[in-house]
């Protein structure tokens, strides 16, 4: 893989798996000593609610600054600042309630910071034709740590307990800020100072006025307003419908993380001869009918296999997504658009989330599956018939 040669990216790709691998622990862990402390299951949901509300409100708000400071001592600062916080939880976090939650909202603004930053920093490592590639790789390292450790997150949990496995979590973030700490100085270019709400607005409004990335987004946003009840309703088909137990779940699961990983190879070969706008698009359409398919067949052997093409083609318009945003940004301004963009998909996830609970006990998963796949598609079909996505134009031209 030709991204992997440069030394900056390789090291950025190598701290990103060691980090992401003690984050799949660390959630299991938290989610496990939340319920284990309250035996409540509104206290797991108030955790998860602290973590999205750091992401929705908050991180416009952070990248503004982030996008006048040198990425790379953000990036180093936002993992090595998580270690200490993260070691607190089986300390101090497990003896009150109240104060658990202030270290689970304080580590997920450091997410919310550090995240957007890696994003806006790649167009900085790699040259534009391995772009794809490049993005690929960051999501290929989160897929793999999902296959080889949320399930070794339980089993470890499960053996020694939940405050070792935070305190193993602390130490892949200090190892992780310590490999950052050999990147390059990543500053941003010269640009007259602006105030800090106008930084915000600024950066808002690239989002919502250029061509590219405002139907790029509005597009994803409609889709993920219908297409992410999967995240709700996976456990609820295969419990309810299906009738394959946890372990069926947990196949599903899988299948859509492995097809997940193949995506990341095959995507970067697919935009090398066709444009990433239209793959984009094409991913996106393809995802719909797979997420359609799940409610006209509702059999297991094939929700297997549209679950795992439904990993490969969701990998299909991600990657492309990441790279529109990433071309058409100027280099001061990619913070705040990646943070713009986490917040609105962040939404949208939820706002499917709760369609499908809800529609759920109305119709059925299946056909909830078959309603929320066909607008996935039609959105993504709009945009081919109203003239697709703009490509970037090129310097000088």
């Amino acid at each position: 893989m030709k991204a992997l040669r440069h030394p900056a990216f390789f090291r950025l790709i190598l701290a990103y798996l060691v980090s992401q691998a003690g984050s799949k622990i660390h959630r299991v862990a938290l989610l496990v000593l939340v319920y284990l402390l309250t035996e409540n299951a509104l206290w797991v949901s108030l955790t998860l609610g602290v973590q999205l509300l750091g992401t929705v409100v908050f991180s416009p708000l952070l990248s503004a600054w982030a996008d006048t400071q040198d990425r790379k001592t953000l990036l180093v600062w936002s993992d090595l600042l998580r270690a200490p916080l993260v070691a607190l939880i089986p300390l101090l976090g497990a003896k009150s309630l109240p104060f658990l939650l202030l270290l689970v909202f304080l580590i997920e603004l450091l997410r919310d910071l550090h995240d957007p930053i890696q994003n806006a920093a790649l167009p900085d490592l790699v040259p534009e034709e391995e772009m794809d590639e490049a993005n690929g790789l960051v999501l290929l390292a989160e897929r793999l740590s999902e296959v080889l450790f949320v399930g070794a997150a339980g089993a470890l949990v499960a053996l020694v307990g939940p405050a070792f496995a935070f305190y193993l979590d602390a130490l892949t973030y200090l190892l992780s800020g310590l490999i950052l700490l050999g990147l390059p100085p990543l500053r941003p270019k010269a640009k007259p100072a602006l105030p800090f709400f106008a930084r915000v607005k600024e950066g808002l409004g690239h989002l919502a006025r250029h061509p590219a990335i405002r139907r790029a987004v509005g597009t994803l946003f409609m889709a993920a307003a219908f297409g992410s009840v999967e995240t709700a309703l996976g456990v609820v088909l295969a419990l309810k419908w299906l009738g394959v137990g946890a372990a069926g779940f947990g196949a599903m699961e899988a299948a859509m993380a492995l097809g997940a990983i193949l995506g990341t190879l095959v995507v970067p070969w697919l935009t090398q001869r066709m444009p990433r706008e239209r793959v984009f698009l094409y991913g996106l359409l393809t995802f719909g009918l797979l997420e359609a398919s799940v409610g006209v067949f509702p059999v297991f052997f094939w929700v297997l296999v549209a679950f795992f093409l439904g990993g490969l083609t969701n990998i299909a318009f991600i990657v492309p997504a990441r790279s529109i945003l990433q071309l058409n940004t100027p280099q001061e301004m990619r913070g705040r658009i990646f943070a713009a963009f986490s917040a609105v998909m962040n939404g949208a996830v939820l706002i499917g989330t709760m369609l499908g609970g809800a529609l759920e006990g109305q119709i059925g998963a299946p056909k909830v599956f078959l309603l929320a796949g066909a607008m996935v598609s039609l959105a993504a079909l709009y945009t081919l018939l109203t003239g697709g996505i703009p490509a970037p134009k090129k310097a000088g031209a």
